[in-house]
């Protein structure tokens, strides 16, 4: 497909980026944050890098930077050119997932997630009663006058983006739509009427005021913050005054990640926002070159994962093909200068999936950082034990006897990089576990 390059289609280069920023952004430098979540989990032999063979029953740490390409786990050999970046974390489980109440475990596993916290089984689908990382995020780090976050979606992302309680936030699959959300408003009819309706409002509101009881003006004064703070935020991008990529028609699970990451660099660039999401849905199995019976890698493969080595190496292949989307990413902020380096110098990547495996566990999870040098230790495998933790989970042919370190503590340490003052993220602990758990904390390895 013929599209422009993301710097083409900018029309920037290093100097006048930088110019470009000084005009209208506070902090030359923002830390940004960008979630990846996958679908149908990892599968370790194709996804565990042990270059020295180390045991598994013992903590370690091996450095990622001197290794060969062929020595980086399959399914990430897509980033090895990255892997100075990279976090690798062998040894996380999903266990407040586990130990929630009986259902779908995929709907589990995309809460529990990015919110760390239970899901609410009152309805027809699971919804979640906590918020998740990139609105922690997105809630202290966000310019008032631009956009909290972008939440994007590739194929049928999984809903992973949740502001509180019950508070799911849409995602969006278009990047054409993107597109005009970031750089196509700020001639539209809102902006045109911002100034007198808004004025408008604030007029009454100042004439009303005096007539009202202390606990009735305390309501209308949080109402009226919240239209300040939307005036800021027209304003704001009526003002960005910076050029996106032209819009994209997209189609096939590649395309579409690309033009989204793209978009997500020209709006990191621009100051437009600092937080996205991108969810990702699976990948179709002709894009993979596989041949199953329905086209779908989740009926085709993935539930066989522990049984048949096709259906393992099937997988190891989906995790390799959004591997190579994520390194495209990290391309597309590495190409745009700022400061005394490039975006994805003052970009956290935190990329994860909703189960540890296609089967449904939650036992070998394998998240990836990429980035936030200002906070971790860089270009590492960092290992656990797979029983650090004495809480038994759901493994193939039983259950396990201990699981890896709580997956809470690194959404602590993405939080804590991003500057939140945080112990936990959603669930501090789960006292009436057969083990009373504490998930609070971050963890100290990472630094």
């Amino acid at each position: 497909m013929n599209r422009r390059g993301f710097l083409q289609a900018l029309g920037l280069g290093g100097a006048s980026l930088a110019f470009g920023r000084a005009a209208w952004s506070d902090d030359a430098s923002p830390r940004r944050l960008i979630v990846i979540s996958s679908t149908q989990g990892t599968v370790p032999s194709g996804c565990t890098t042990n270059p020295a063979g180390l045991p598994e029953e013992v903590p370690w740490s091996q450095d990622l930077t001197g290794i060969a390409e062929h020595e980086l786990a399959e399914a990430l050999r897509p980033l090895w050119a990255h892997r100075d970046r990279m976090l690798v974390l062998d040894g996380v489980s999903m266990i407040s997932a586990e130990l929630d109440a009986a259902g779908d475990r995929h709907q589990k596993g995309w809460l529990h997630a990015w919110t760390g916290s239970w899901a609410d089984f009152r309805g027809g689908s699971l919804a979640a009663t906590a918020p998740s990382l990139d609105q922690l995020v997105a809630r202290a780090i966000a310019r008032p006058d631009r956009l909290p976050s972008l939440e994007l979606s590739v194929l049928g992302g999984r809903p992973v983006c949740h502001a509180g309680a019950g508070q799911q936030l849409p995602l969006e699959e278009d990047p054409s739509a993107v597109w005009a959300r970031l750089f196509g408003g700020g001639s539209g009819p809102l902006a045109g009427a911002r100034g007198s309706v808004l004025d408008f409002v604030l007029g009454e509101y100042d004439a009303l005021a005096p007539s009202l009881a202390t606990a009735d003006r305390a309501r209308l004064d949080d109402h009226m913050a919240l239209v300040r703070q939307l005036e800021l935020r027209l304003a704001g991008m009526a003002q960005a005054g910076c050029e996106g990529p032209e819009p994209l028609a997209s189609f096939d699970h590649r395309t579409r990640f690309e033009a989204h990451a793209e978009l997500v660099a020209a709006a990191f660039a621009c100051d437009l926002t600092r937080v996205a999401t991108i969810s990702l849905g699976d990948v179709p199995t002709a894009e993979l070159g596989l041949t199953g019976a329905s086209g779908d890698i989740h009926a085709d493969y993935a539930h066989a994962v522990h049984e048949s080595p096709a259906a393992a190496a099937a997988m190891i292949a989906h995790h390799r093909y959004q591997a190579a989307e994520v390194a495209a990413l990290v391309r597309a902020l590495e190409a745009v200068p700022e400061g005394d380096g490039t975006l994805m110098d003052h970009t956290l990547i935190v990329w994860g999936n909703e189960v540890g495996d296609g089967w449904h566990g939650y036992h070998r999870t394998l998240p990836v950082l990429i980035g936030g040098g200002w906070s971790f230790s860089t270009g590492r495998v960092v290992h656990w034990p797979w029983n650090s933790v004495p809480v038994p989970m759901a493994v193939p042919g039983g259950r396990s006897a201990g699981a890896g370190i709580p997956h809470n503590r690194v959404l602590v340490g993405a939080a804590r990089a991003m500057g939140l003052d945080v112990d936990h993220v959603g669930l501090a602990s789960i006292p009436d576990a057969e083990v009373p758990l504490d998930l609070s904390g971050s963890l100290q390895e990472l630094s």
